[in-house]
């Protein structure tokens, strides 16, 4: 599970039915978490400094 450093709160929906708030601070969350976190909401980022293995379609 990564750790990330959240700077802003968010909700997640931990299994897509129960909502949880994820605090500030250093957080270890799922890797589904950190993804949203880090790359979609841009409210936290990795402590490890290990950018994700996602990666982003070019424009054509």
């Amino acid at each position: 599970m990564p750790l990330i450093l959240v700077t802003k709160p968010f909700p997640f929906a931990e299994d897509g039915n129960r909502i949880i708030q994820i605090e500030t601070g250093e957080q270890q969350v799922s890797e589904r978490c950190a993804l949203v976190a880090v790359d979609h909401l841009k409210a936290a980022t990795l402590v490890d400094g290990v950018k994700s293995d996602r990666k982003t379609k070019a424009k054509s």
